[in-house]
């Protein structure tokens, strides 16, 4: 196991979505994220990229089965901006590593990410927090990663 980690879980059935090409400011990303919490919809894994030329695009991962609901949300994001554009991808995997140690010591992602790239693992999005790094994986690759993780 990963130095440091104590404990890995897996939360399976999850989707990604990414809204593209959203004016900067942050009554648009409440915009958006009222949209779905107004269809009960729980979101995880929030991911903003830098401005580039006062655009960002958000990621973000709900549970499979809220996609319907989800897609229903995205032609009120438009409301914003007619360039926006959304993006959903199913059959994910999230991987959450837990430990205590990470907020003191370094390393801890450059082993994680040696691990899934040398068994050739693509990451979808990736969120970190002082003592937690979650992934986001396609479904296919989870049983290839769990073998290596558990090591």
């Amino acid at each position: 196991m990963i130095k440091t980690i104590t404990n890995i879980d897996y939360l399976e059935d999850v989707a990604l979505v990414t809204v593209n090409n959203i004016p900067n400011s942050s009554k648009n990303v409440s915009l958006i994220l009222n949209e779905i919490a107004a269809r009960d919809v729980t979101v995880d894994m929030i991911c903003q990229t830098a401005p580039y030329k006062d655009k960002i695009n958000l990621s973000f991962t709900v549970p499979q089965d809220s996609l319907a609901e989800v897609i229903a949300a995205t032609t009120a994001f438009r409301k914003v901006s007619k360039d926006i554009s959304t993006d959903v991808n199913g059959n994910n995997t999230k991987i959450i590593l837990i430990g205590e140690g990470m907020r003191n010591t370094s390393g801890v992602a450059a082993e994680l990410f040696d691990i899934l790239a040398q068994a050739d693992i693509p990451v979808k999005l990736i969120t970190t927090g002082e003592t937690e790094i979650s992934c986001l994986l396609d479904i296919k690759d989870i049983d290839k990663a769990k073998n290596l993780l558990n090591k």
